[in-house]
């Protein structure tokens, strides 16, 4: 019975260091490429381009620099970036979150089936294919070249409503809505007091996933800006890699830095990012 013991644990023990390590081997493949980026931020035109690649990081980075300098002032498209995906999440995530807490509390509300079936119908089409009719209807409030139409119309979210919904619906019971009423707590007093602490790990979820599909985003901001001052990351290092179309350490430069916020922000919020993903996976 011992030995069978023994030999079940070691079984554990080789089947669980197989799994560390090809987990450890993937996430060495996956990183390459980042760390390949960074190596050629560091280096000349030349370095990049022989073979085999430079692994290690060369002393061009300065000059690199400059290089961006050239173009474009280095930090104002990430301040643009934040300009816009700042308010952005922030609106997103409380019009979100607002109203799949009443669709999840109020579901015998006169049309609550229609506005949740025209809420998922929302996630079947496209962005693109409303784009013409979105350029004209900012072109007639006067919002082009403006960040107004990448924050304010994006903040009405059908996948933001549609995850709040599932979430909320998933942890907040409905004796708690019970409780609140008799503790004389009711709508929205009930949502910000009782219902908003515990949906914090699906808020912030929702706030990583928004924040980065908005800094990534290129299309929007592609149709309705046209002042290169006001380009976010994605514009100005398309902008870059034009203007500087052979300077390759110039533009993986510059990638790298439109990436730190959001490396930041994703370390602030990964644990509760995780927790949301995960939450309901385990009762």
């Amino acid at each position: 019975m011992t030995a069978a013991r023994l030999r079940r644990g070691n079984r554990d023990k080789r089947f669980n260091l197989s799994v560390t390590l090809a987990l450890l081997a993937l996430s060495i493949f996956f990183l390459l490429p980042l760390y390949w980026t960074a190596v050629f931020a560091t280096r000349t035109l030349s370095e990049v381009f022989q073979f085999p690649p430079p692994l290690w990081f060369g002393d061009n980075i300065v000059q690199n620099y400059r290089n961006i300098e050239a173009v474009f002032p280095p930090f104002r498209p990430i301040v643009n970036s934040l300009l816009v995906a700042v308010p952005k999440t922030v609106g997103l995530v409380l019009v979100s979150a607002m109203a799949g807490y009443g669709l999840s509390r109020y579901v015998r509300a006169t049309g609550h089936k229609f506005i949740l079936v025209a809420t998922f119908a929302t996630l079947f089409f496209p962005p693109s294919l409303a784009l013409i009719p979105f350029f004209l209807q900012m072109n007639a409030f006067g919002w082009l070249n403006t960040y107004w139409p990448l924050i304010l119309p994006a903040m009405a979210s059908g996948f933001g409503v549609v995850w709040m919904y599932t979430y909320i619906g998933s942890t907040v019971p409905a004796e708690l809505y019970e409780a609140a009423e008799m503790d004389g707590a009711k709508g929205i007093a009930t949502f910000f007091f009782v219902v908003l602490p515990i949906i914090r790990p699906g808020l912030a979820a929702l706030a990583v996933w928004t924040l980065i599909s908005t800094w990534n985003d290129f299309q929007i901001p592609l149709v309705v800006l046209s002042d290169g001052s006001k380009f976010t990351v994605p514009l100005a290092l398309t902008t870059l890699s034009t203007t500087h179309y052979s300077d390759m350490p110039a533009v993986m430069l510059a990638t790298l830095m439109g990436l730190v916020p959001v490396f930041i922000l994703f370390g602030l919020l990964s644990r509760q990012f995780i927790a949301g993903l995960t939450a309901g996976s385990v009762k």
